[in-house]
Parts: structure tokens; sequence; C-alpha cells
């Protein structure tokens, strides 16, 4: 497995090159981790509604993940998925736990207590606060997209959408919940250690 670290990266740049690796996996079972962080964008999944737009001044670019309207930005890890089903023999939620206990696992290094959750209430929770967005794609035997965590997301980027449908009150981020600043730099390799080894 690839692993590949870009900091900053460009959305649309970086969606070209998930789906040149996407086509990759399929073929030549090839399997890669990305880790970034994208300049603001506002990113709508398959389940995207209209009315989830809060200020008319919102560009969005549709993309074939699960999931509905979010925000990227600065100071949020997003981690992308290309990962080969049918060769490890598992499914899209099979994945989605692994990467949910993997975030769970290193939120803990912050003391911080979340839990993964599926349906409505879809990715990371710390109570009634969301700290990460989970959505997948599947094409050809692979997968594409991932999950973003926020670590030290301006979360008033959220209020010009309703994220996932709900209220933008409540996203949250590492910083927030342990009131000191947390950098992706320092979340990074908590998080990449724990998540290669449950995909080991």
């Amino acid at each position: 497995m690839d692993i590949i670290e870009k900091i900053p990266w460009d959305y649309k740049d970086c969606l070209m090159r998930q789906r040149e690796l996407n086509s990759k996996c399929s073929s030549e079972y090839s399997e890669y981790v990305i880790f970034t962080e994208h300049p603001d964008v506002y990113t709508a999944g398959i389940h995207f509604n209209q009315e989830s737009i809060i200020s008319k001044d919102v560009e969005i670019i549709k993309v074939e993940r699960g999931g509905a309207l979010t925000y990227h930005g600065p100071g949020q890890l997003v981690v992308y998925f290309i990962i080969n089903l049918k060769r490890r023999g598992i499914n899209i939620l099979d994945l989605i736990k692994k990467i949910q206990e993997a975030t769970v696992e290193s939120l803990s290094h912050f003391n911080i207590n979340a839990e993964g959750r599926l349906h409505k209430e879809t990715g990371v929770w710390v109570g009634n606060k969301k700290i990460a967005s989970i959505g997948l794609a599947i094409k050809g035997d692979c997968t594409l997209h991932g999950i973003a965590i926020n670590v030290s997301t301006d979360l008033g980027k959220f209020n010009k959408i309703k994220p996932c449908d709900f209220d933008p009150n409540i996203m949250t981020s590492i910083s927030e919940l342990t009131g000191r600043e947390v950098s992706v730099i320092e979340f990074l390799p908590i998080f990449k250690e724990s998540i290669m080894n449950k995909l080991r």
C-alpha cells in the first residue's frame, strides 16, 4: 500500500488524482491512502439537498461520494482511501468501521471520548457534536473519497451550509474540545499509525 502526503492540495487536483488511482487500483491491485489538507472548498455528495445551502455565495463541487454537503479547509485532516474491497474480501461498511475505529483511537490521545455512528448520524461524534465526516464511493472493485477530521478547523466556515443536513453548530474540532491549538501536522502521525494498523 502506498501512502501519499501532500499539504495543502487543491481539491479538484486531488480529486482527479484519486480517480486516476482508483482506476489503477482496480486493474493492478495497487492501494493508496492519501493524507491531505485542502484550501476552502464546499463539496456535495450523492445525498445533497439544495436546502442545505444557507449562504448564496457558496460554490459547490458535486462528487460521487456518499453523504451530503460539507466543508473542507485549513486545519482539517482529510484522508482518502483507494482500497480494493474485492481482493480484501470486505464491504464498504467494514472499511467505514475501520476508519471510525482509527479516528476514535486517535482522538483518545487527546482525552476525547468519541464514537463512530452510522445511519443519519454518520461519521465520528463526541456527545452531540460532530468532529469527523465520512463519505466514500465505490468504482470498480475499489473505493475513493474518505474522512475529514476537524483538528483546528475554522468552524465558522460551516455556518454557510447545513453540514450533512444538520445545524452548523453541531460541528466541533480537537482544538475546541481541548482548549488548545492542535495542528494537522501534530495529529496526522497519530491517525496515520492507527489507520495503517487497521488496514494491514
